[in-house]
């Protein structure tokens, strides 16, 4: 079956993206998981933090996302703005409304100011759900917010919440990369507690107005960045009196930086790029689980230049 990709990246969070709206409803979720597995490996020729697939929608287009590893995502705040710009660019027109698979409907719109030739796009988030219930996770208590989780560390304290995907948010002085992955990593084990997994982030506060994230993404690992791990901590700072509601925070990681706020009920905006690095055509064998051709396509040589300028901006202010 033949594919059309489109590798591209949000905060250096690196996916392809595949139109299914022409398939007719003939890609399986088993399809895309295989998918899933064998694009986004990263010993192959390829490799990816997942796949976002654009599908039919009453709305102007509708995203669904596998992991590297096979596992669908609820949400993705990195991918949801390069599936905007997609849909955008082919609808010739500037603010587009994409649906994710729980059926929330996220408006996005272009920001054309957000560094010098760099697309980027700014989502809006409905209220965060702090219930364990919506993480899940099984706790005693109404909500968890700067408590400690024994089970994962004696040391670091967690805000749990979910946007719809779930997250927990802890503040440290220094972030350890090693930490974190042991902590996220018993994390996705720890079933008794948090039965679906979940998205790890620790935050280092640097200002008033930015915060460096790490996260252990649920189905991917440690990544460059989390859309939706960004706004989490961004939400757990606020809720913990580290930042301000209603004032843009600058949320910088591996891979970049996002701009985000909050409101007064833990809704929020955040800001960040939508950015192409090159196309390709596939014919996959799903019987044989292995790709008949491959033809590469355009390189977007001018945004991977720019978002390269950006990274160097970026390590000048963090």
């Amino acid at each position: 079956m033949r594919f059309s990709l489109l590798k591209s990246q949000g905060s250096g969070n690196d996916f392809f993206l595949i139109d299914i709206r022409g398939y007719n409803g003939a890609i399986t979720h088993a399809m895309k998981k295989q998918l899933a597995l064998f694009l986004c490996d990263r010993n192959s020729d390829f490799g990816a933090d997942g796949i976002l697939y654009v599908d039919n929608s009453d709305a102007d287009g509708k995203m669904v996302i596998f992991n590297a590893d096979g596992s669908e995502a609820e949400m993705c705040g990195n991918g949801i703005r390069i599936v905007a710009r997609y849909v955008a660019e082919q609808l010739e027109k500037p603010d587009v409304v994409i649906e994710n698979t729980t059926g929330i409907k996220y408006p996005l719109n272009f920001v054309g100011d957000f560094y010098e030739d760099i697309t980027a796009y700014e989502l809006t988030f409905p209220k965060a759900d702090f219930t364990p219930a919506a993480v899940p996770i099984n706790i005693q208590g109404p909500k968890l917010i700067n408590e400690l989780i024994p089970e994962l560390s004696t040391e670091i304290k967690f805000t749990a919440l979910a946007l719809p995907n779930p997250h927990i948010a802890g503040f440290v002085d220094e972030i350890n990369e090693d930490k974190l992955k042991a902590i996220g990593e018993k994390a996705n084990n720890l079933h008794k507690v948090l039965p679906n997994g979940v998205n790890v982030n620790l935050g280092k506060i640097i200002s008033d107005t930015s915060i460096y994230v790490a996260t252990y993404e649920r189905g991917v690992g440690i990544t460059y960045s989390c859309g939706t791990g960004m706004f989490a901590t961004t939400v757990s700072a606020v809720i913990n009196g580290l930042v301000k509601k209603g004032e843009w925070i600058t949320l910088f990681n591996k891979g970049g930086y996002t701009k985000c706020l909050v409101n007064d009920d833990f809704s929020g905006r955040m800001i960040g790029n939508a950015s192409y690095i090159y196309e390709a055509d596939i014919d996959f064998d799903f019987e044989n689980n292995k790709l008949s051709s491959a033809v590469s396509g355009k390189k977007y040589v001018e945004e991977i230049n720019a978002y390269s300028n950006l990274l160097l901006h970026v390590n000048e202010l963090k």
